[in-house]
């Protein structure tokens, strides 16, 4: 027997009108990019280590994750491939860049960064989940808020941050300073580095101890986080509304 739908109360809808009415909205919207490009040793940045050796067989530049401590001469498996580690590098070459894409696989974005050599030639250096990537970044980094707030991640990454219980939901002219704060320097973030994504807020006034409530929204694109002044820039933003 199919289960019969629940009816919104008035209260109920009249809430939610209440709500949808004053959750404030700022965003805009170009093309999402795909692809970046930074210097090579913005790998450190984001927890890598640049290795030379044989990757099945081939000699070919890859990376690994700091924390593994890879030195010369080990040898072993990831994915099914078999890696040899013939050089660590510390000093990389001369005007070495890194190419960053973003794309879509098996529902869920990846990032595939290549390595772009002297004679033009893109080496594949790793192809990870981007979530994975970004949270080992953000660990990295530091930015703990993000840690917090990271909800998803393909051609954009979603943040939601939340606290307290719903409530009625504020009018603009009620807003404390630090919510207006908050929705201004988000518009300057997307109009004038970004160019692409969606801040979202709505505020229910204080609890009993006196803690703001309220739910914020970020969907930024993905490559840009890599971008450490960016992600700075949002992980401070929503560490001041606490």
């Amino acid at each position: 027997m199919a289960r019969k739908k629940r009816k919104l109360s008035a209260e109920e809808l009249q809430r939610r009108h209440q709500r949808a009415l004053n959750t404030f909205v700022r965003e805009t919207w170009e093309e999402i990019p795909a692809e970046m490009e930074v210097k090579l040793r913005s790998l450190k940045a984001w927890g890598f280590d640049l290795l030379a050796g044989l990757r099945g067989g081939q000699q070919t530049v890859f990376v690994a994750r700091e924390e593994e401590h890879r030195a010369a001469g080990d040898v072993y498996e990831e994915h099914g491939e078999t890696f040899e580690v013939r050089e660590v590098w510390k000093a990389l070459p001369r005007g070495a860049r890194l190419l960053i894409r973003v794309g879509l696989e098996d529902r869920r974005g990846v990032i595939r960064a290549y390595y772009r050599a002297a004679h033009g030639d893109e080496v594949l250096l790793f192809s990870l989940p981007a979530a994975e990537l970004l949270l080992a970044y953000f660990k990295k980094r530091g930015f703990g808020k993000l840690l917090e707030a990271f909800h998803s991640s393909g051609l954009t990454t979603e943040f939601i941050q939340k606290r307290g219980e719903h409530g009625r939901a504020y009018a603009f002219e009620d807003l404390p300073h630090k919510m207006r704060r908050a929705l201004r320097e988000a518009h300057d973030l997307l109009r004038k580095r970004t160019r692409v994504g969606r801040f979202t807020l709505v505020y229910f006034g204080k609890n009993k101890d006196g803690d703001d409530r309220y739910i914020v929204t970020w969907l930024l694109p993905t490559i840009h986080l890599f971008d450490v002044d960016i992600a700075e820039r949002v992980d401070k933003l929503l560490a001041a509304l606490d």
